[in-house]
């Protein structure tokens, strides 16, 4: 995970570049020859992210003179980079501006420094006080610089995401995972197999024969500890993936915990192995084949509960940009098939990492830089289609993220708790930590467990053997199983509430056929046993009288929906729903409604568009509505104010906001549940700024946030 991690700490700019603008900029500050040579020495250190070390020697040159301006700024962005330093990189970074004259504060230097104290504010939680520093640098921005603009942009839409989001908390548990399980080193990547009765994760600590690396720590290693009575037991290496100061760390394990995905720094970079193992030990990491493995970077990679489909990451060409994830299928003949990124619903142009996909084969977890994110590594979740598409990314919510790097989230089958890694939490016992996370809500774990066997009758090459797994409703296929290959032994994750045709086949083309019908009291719950397969197998004759029913069922209400579509289409009943339309407002019309702006005694006339989703009465008093509907989205470019976000449902009608002489609004009923107000659109960042400071200015309303309009074509319903 270093490269993974050490990629997405904080770095606003290049420590030597700004030193070498410092010394020719600020007040022609000389170094004596002693502080030149410790600064050079800080630097070098600092750029191997020993930002511990490299703090200490800052102080020493800052004590001998505090008005070294280099050294003082260095010293904020080291403290901005260690778990609770962000508090005196705001002490480090005031002083600075308050070194700088006026020309300079509105300089490079000015924001240079600025911009590291917006980010110390958003690892603080102080997202509003990040955007009013970012606005005035806005403000004073030269118009040509437009790569300055969209960043600055970026931080704020960051911290908009990042405050909606600290206001509506997951009701949830975090605690750390003890002494036993961390140390005072990064310590991440926690897995578990379906029983959780052990747990692999990865570590930088201190082990015989191990050699302290520049960065202060040691190299990644895989580490494991049986679950106790009460905790995990004290934490051991897995000796055979040992490679003496080589970085290999756990990637995922397999649900029965017998197979490990790890990856390892090699000729080509950075690669995905796999280990097996055989009930008394793990077998050598064998490097997986390519199109997985490339000449580019593979950091992450997970297989799917039925072996057939694995997720991994790739900066290989092609992507959307950074790290992308991509998936590959297992074709009949054991070999992989060609991969396929997930496309821009789940890439962006930033890295995403740390994919895993949960039992259910359908919910991907994984964390981003991108979509909502609330600064640097988010955790996000998507679920894909029958079709194989996913759906938008949802934000796991705070407090599992923060503006700090979070990754790894590892869930647990009955998603109500997991496992992942954070810096954030002030008990951490050094760099990142490992935490249990207990999800407080009233879901029941959906799937059950079924552990089968390859009949004798297919022989014993399980290589060649697949176990198909289709739904008798739909006819879908859920499961493409594959045996592990020395006992034929496999598990199945089925939802509950449906039947199943469980079909094993091998390469010679022979088959055998049973049927399962999984209750709900058949779910998988971690005090008891996977259910067996030959307890609950039932005979296809009893199976195929309910598809018969279900059928009859399906085909009379298909002969009567004919029927009616029917007799609708017909030139009678056209003309007379014709008619009717004329004297009736009917749900979901759309109408343009016209309506004005009002600001310093000022109107401007705007239209929005409405839908409404019952009859409208004119005689309602000043013209409100009862109820709104989500406006269609539009492919608009430009930004529009958020007023609103509400949660508990939309407001009864729009006169909040026609007190407040805000009338141009606009209403979103979005994916996310939450029902939206807007007003206006505009082309320029800075027009809409303006728009921003006179509400704010002339209303009691605090959380007006400047969005792109784009944004709402991924959040309104459609």
């Amino acid at each position: 995970m270093k490269k993974t991690v050490s990629k997405h700490l904080l770095s606003l700019l290049c420590f030597w570049l700004f030193a070498q603008v410092t010394n020719s900029q600020s007040s022609q500050h000389t170094k004596s020859s002693r502080n030149a040579k410790l600064f050079r020495n800080a630097m070098s250190i600092a750029n191997q992210e020993n930002y511990k070390e490299a703090i200490e020697i800052f102080k020493v040159i800052i004590k001998d003179d505090p008005t070294d301006l280099d050294a003082l700024y260095n010293l904020g962005l080291s403290y901005l980079n260690t778990s609770n330093g962000a508090d005196t990189a705001i002490v480090c970074f005031s002083k600075g501006l308050d070194m700088l004259n006026d020309e300079e504060k509105e300089g490079y230097l000015g924001t240079e420094i600025g911009l590291s104290m917006g980010k110390a504010y958003q690892v603080l939680l102080q997202p509003m006080k990040a955007i009013t520093i970012y606005e005035g640098l806005l403000a004073n921005s030269n118009p040509k610089n437009t790569s300055l603009i969209k960043e600055i942009e970026r931080e704020i839409q960051i911290c908009h995401h990042a405050q909606f989001l600290i206001k509506n908390p997951i009701n949830l548990t975090i605690t750390n995972m003890g002494s036993k399980i961390n140390s005072r080193y990064d310590d991440h990547s926690p897995l578990v197999a379906v029983n959780e009765n052990q747990i692999f994760f990865t570590s930088r600590r201190n082990w015989l024969r191990l050699n302290l690396l520049r960065d202060g720590q040691y190299a990644e290693k895989i580490y494991t500890a049986p679950l106790g009575s009460d905790n995990y037991e004290s934490a051991r290496m897995l000796k055979v993936f040992f490679e003496q100061n080589e970085h290999e760390a756990a990637s995922s394990i397999s649900p029965d915990g017998n197979q490990l995905i790890l990856f390892r720094n090699d000729q080509q970079g950075t690669s995905l192995y796999l280990s097996n193992y055989n009930g008394e030990s793990w077998s050598t990491p064998e490097r997986l084949p390519y199109p997985i493995n490339s000449n580019s970077e593979e950091t992450h990679g997970c297989i799917s509960a039925d072996r057939s489909t694995l997720f991994f990451t790739s900066d290989r060409k092609g992507g959307y940009g950074g790290l992308d994830i991509y998936m590959i299928k297992k074709l009949p003949n054991g070999t992989w098939g060609t991969p396929r990124n997930l496309g821009p619903d789940i890439n962006t142009e930033f890295d995403e990492v740390t994919p895993m996909i949960h039992y259910d084969g359908k919910t991907l977890y994984f964390s981003s830089e991108g979509h909502n994110t609330m600064g640097r590594l988010d955790v996000f979740y998507s679920q894909m289609a029958t079709d194989s598409t996913w759906s938008i990314p949802v934000n796991m919510g705070y407090p599992i993220n923060t503006p700090d790097d979070d990754f790894f989230f590892v869930p647990t089958i009955s998603k109500s708790h997991a496992y992942y890694a954070s810096s954030k939490f002030t008990d951490n016992y050094g760099g990142s930590d490992i935490y249990h996370v207990e999800i407080k809500s009233d879901t029941n774990t959906e799937l059950a467990v079924i552990e089968g066997e390859v009949d004798n009758a297919m022989g014993n090459d399980y290589t060649k053997i697949r176990i198909l797994v289709t739904r008798t409703t739909d006819n879908h296929l859920v499961g493409d199983y594959r045996p592990e290959p020395s006992t034929g032994k496999y598990l199945m994750f089925l939802e509950n509430g449906h039947e199943y045709l469980v079909k094993q086949t091998n390469t010679a083309k022979a088959e055998k056929i049973s049927y399962i019908n999984v209750t709900d009291n058949m779910r998988y719950v971690n005090s008891k046993r996977a259910v067996k397969f030959t307890d609950v197998a039932m005979d296809a004759p009893l199976v195929k009288t309910i598809e018969t029913v279900i059928d009859k069922v399906r085909n009379s209400i298909e002969k009567e929906l004919e029927k009616k579509k029917e007799q609708n289409t017909t030139p009678e009943n056209t003309n007379k729903d014709s008619s009717l339309n004329q004297n009736k407002k009917t749900p979901n019309k759309k109408r343009l409604v016209s309506s004005t702006l009002k600001t310093n005694n000022k109107t401007e006339p705007t239209s929005v568009r409405i839908e409404e989703t019952r009859q409208y009465n004119k005689e309602e008093k000043n013209n409100t509505l009862s109820h709104i509907s989500p406006i269609a989205p539009t492919q608009i470019k430009g930004y529009t104010l958020q007023l609103m976000a509400l949660k508990e449902g939309p407001l009864p009608d729009l006169s909040y906001f026609e007190t407040r002489h805000i009338i141009d609004i606009n209403v979103y009923y979005c994916k996310d549940k939450y029902t939206r107000y807007t007003s206006g659109n505009f082309i320029s960042y800075q027009a809409c700024l303006a728009m921003k400071k006179e509400i704010l200015k002339n209303n009691d309303i605090h959380d007006v946030w400047i969005r792109p309009s784009q944004d709402f074509e991924k959040l309104a319903k459609k």
